[in-house]
């Protein structure tokens, strides 16, 4: 199996010196590897391209057979860094802490202990389209440790 301290340090070299990081790498018995990136301003295809370049490089095929996938932690993925939550402020969250509750969010600040925002509860009376779909509950301030998932929750 491929040596998963070689990928991250390969990915640090490459990723050395900008504003993005490594969210998740996972690497299964076949050696297929995904790397999911992020940055703190914008990460392109290029940036995707320039880390695989990295890593095929610098792996032997002829040891090792892999296969590799190199992508923005997107939409779908949980925010898994502290520094993820940052570059979406004043957007709207589902939350699920450790108590088990789940919550819809509207993140308005990040400092280093959590996050703090209006939670949100769906307006079971509102009407389809009606610009009150939402009611908003009492600020709350929820602490990175206490926070087992966090996703970008995206409503039409």
């Amino acid at each position: 199996m491929i040596n998963r301290q070689k990928i991250e340090d390969l990915i640090d070299e490459q990723l050395q010196g900008t504003d993005q990081f490594l969210v998740e790498l996972n690497i299964n018995e076949a050696n297929n590897i995904e790397v999911f990136l992020d940055s703190d301003t914008q990460l392109t295809i290029t940036d995707c391209i320039k880390v695989s370049r990295q890593i095929e490089s610098n792996l032997d095929r002829e040891e090792e057979d892999f296969e590799l996938h190199v992508s923005s932690a997107g939409l779908d993925l949980p925010l898994r860094k502290k520094r993820q939550f940052k570059k979406h402020i004043n957007k709207l969250m589902k939350i699920k802490t450790l108590n088990g509750e789940s919550l819809l969010l509207r993140m308005d600040k990040v400092d280093t202990k959590g996050i703090e925002g209006i939670p949100l509860k769906k307006n079971k009376n509102a009407k389809k389209g009606a610009k009150k779909q939402f009611i908003e509950l009492e600020r709350l301030h929820i602490t990175f440790e206490s926070i087992v998932e966090g996703k970008i929750e995206v409503v039409f």
